[in-house]
């Protein structure tokens, strides 16, 4: 009889010690895979900070296309509202050179002294062609700047509709464009267009594009 029920005890402290185990193991195998999952949060929000700065600086630094450069530059204050290639005289064009045309429009709150323009032009095969003023002899530019001095352009007028960058007889232009480049303001203070190098680089040297 002792040996019965020394039998049952022992059985009955090998099955506790069969159930603690399990659930000692089991409260492991839970903590483990949170970590698993915490850890895997963790990561993917990282990979996606990363993945969205990397557009973000890319957008600020890569080129625009070209309608997207000519809305950014229509919204500025001051830019030309209009151009025009001026024929002044059919025979004596020595004495009386054609001439490119860039209307400016101040809608800026200053009054302007100063405005520096610069101009690209292309044949009609819409192939880029280099600039050449009435009195230049190097050749001429791919992108000719024209100061516009003394303009004294006050907030809501236009200037340049009774002007132009006077030009050599012997030329093949059938195009042109021109960008406010700079201008000053009679505090003194001056502006500088932040879209200037990328127009040059969509528009210098390269084949036309609507």
């Amino acid at each position: 009889m002792m040996k019965k029920v020394i039998c049952a005890i022992f059985a009955l402290v090998l099955l506790l010690s069969i159930c603690a185990c399990t659930i000692e193991f089991e409260e492991k195998e839970d903590i483990t895979t949170t970590k698993q999952e915490d850890t895997t949060t963790t990561t993917a929000d990282d990979s996606t900070e990363v993945d969205t700065t990397k557009p973000a600086t890319e957008t600020t630094t890569a080129a625009m296309t070209v309608a997207e450069l000519e809305e950014a530059i229509d919204k500025q204050e001051v830019k030309i509202t209009s151009t025009k290639y001026v024929i002044q005289d059919d025979k004596y064009k020595a004495l009386y050179p054609d001439m490119l045309q860039a209307v400016i429009i101040n809608n800026s709150k200053f009054d302007l002294k100063n405005a520096v323009v610069a101009f690209v032009a292309w044949d009609e095969n819409n192939l880029p062609v280099k600039i050449v003023g009435q009195y230049d002899y190097n050749g001429g530019h791919y992108v000719k700047k024209s100061n516009y001095s003394d303009i004294n352009l006050v907030p809501g007028k236009t200037y340049g509709s009774s002007s132009g960058v006077a030009i050599d007889e012997n030329n093949n232009i059938d195009k042109f464009k021109a960008i406010v480049v700079s201008y000053e303001t009679f505090e003194g203070e001056t502006w500088e267009n932040p879209y200037y190098d990328m127009w040059v680089n969509l528009y210098a040297e390269k084949r036309y594009s609507e």
